[in-house]
């Protein structure tokens, strides 16, 4: 067991960190090309990440300096805690007990490489979190500073990692456990015509596939678990106006497809030029995964003949309540706005 459950890591000695030297000047792209890879291809706002000596090292990555300002205004800690199978490493730059930031970095402990890294970070006598800031196609070396975790702490998360391994998640404290938010129910009737006459991105799926391979109840479940792992990332942001953001996310079936529409659709919002739409997008990058997804494009939900199922405004996550009436008002909606157009809503 202890052989497996200390895996042995394989560090690239190729690699270079950030240094003395290079803090407030301007990382060189072949020098650290792994970097540029992460930050800038890759979209990683945090990572952790094994380095040429084989030690692990943190990252956190910001749009400009002003936002490592702003964003890291107090004492920055890292606190453990997990997430169903997942450990989390939240590093919290902002301890506001009101407007709290952290950036969690996930490790599943199933996979080797990254229950090591866990490891590791709890046995070396420091850990490194590197600041960069991405702009114009640069990475800058921001600021370094090391932190240190005491005995009690490394023996705690120790014994979550290894109840995690073993699958003994019952013997995890409740304390360090990250529960689902509470999602609040309101009625759909409740939003404003603005905001259900929006339009903006569907994600287009083969769901007869997925119920085939799932079942009705499992598919859905999927889906859910998938949206809210991208509400998630929203929340968690290290943008503002990311984590502050508001949209909807409709659905509707279309004989063997199923649409997820998100509207608006978040392109601007995402629209960085350091990242690709599809990785910085959180609804992109996770439901892009699933394999009976076919295609993204841009819908209208009203001529889809969707209904609104979850809308979420400034960091709270609301479940959106149907009946008839709200089929009415949809249906009233769009002959206001398609009139001479055939009525999905009957």
């Amino acid at each position: 067991m202890s052989e497996d459950f200390y895996p042995v890591l394989s560090p690239n000695p190729a690699l270079r960190s950030p240094e003395a030297s290079t803090q407030g000047e301007v990382l060189a792209k072949d020098v650290y090309p792994d970097l540029y890879e992460l930050a800038s291809e890759a979209g990683l706002p945090y990572f952790a990440r094994l380095n040429g000596a084989g030690e692990v090292e943190l990252y956190l990555v910001f749009e400009s300096v002003d936002a490592f300002v702003e964003q890291t205004r107090d004492a920055v800690s890292v606190e453990f805690k997990t997430y169903q199978d997942k450990l989390l490493g939240v590093i919290w730059t902002l301890s506001d007990p009101l407007q709290p930031l952290g950036f969690p970095l996930t490790f599943d402990i199933r996979q080797a490489e990254q229950r090591g890294m866990a490891l590791k970070m709890l046995e070396q006598p420091c850990t490194f979190l590197h600041y960069l800031a991405y702009e114009d196609g640069e990475l800058t070396h921001i600021y370094s500073e090391a932190i240190s975790f005491s005995a009690a702490e490394v023996e705690r998360t120790r014994e979550m990692i290894r109840s995690l391994f073993t699958g003994k998640t019952d013997a995890i404290p409740q304390d360090a456990q990250v529960r689902e938010e509470e999602t609040l129910t309101i009625p759909a009737l409740s939003l404003p015509d603005t905001v259900l006459a929006e339009e903006g991105l569907a994600y287009v799926f083969h769901y007869s596939r997925m119920v085939a391979a799932h079942g009705a109840e499992g598919a859905q479940h999927l889906l859910m678990n998938t949206v809210r792992q991208a509400v998630l990332v929203m929340r968690r942001h290290a943008r503002s106006e990311v984590r502050e953001s508001a949209f909807t996310v409709w659905v509707a079936e279309r004989g063997e497809l199923l649409e997820l529409i998100v509207t608006p659709g978040l392109s601007e919002l995402f629209e960085v030029v350091h990242m690709s739409e599809e990785e910085a997008n959180p609804f992109s990058r996770f439901l892009l995964t699933l394999p009976e997804f076919v295609e993204t494009k841009e819908a209208s939900p009203l001529r889809a003949g969707a209904f609104p199922f979850l809308r979420y405004e400034k960091g709270v996550l609301y479940h959106l309540e149907l009946d008839e009436e709200v089929q009415v008002r949809l249906r009233a909606l769009f002959v206001k706005t398609f009139p001479g157009m055939p009525v999905p809503y009957e």
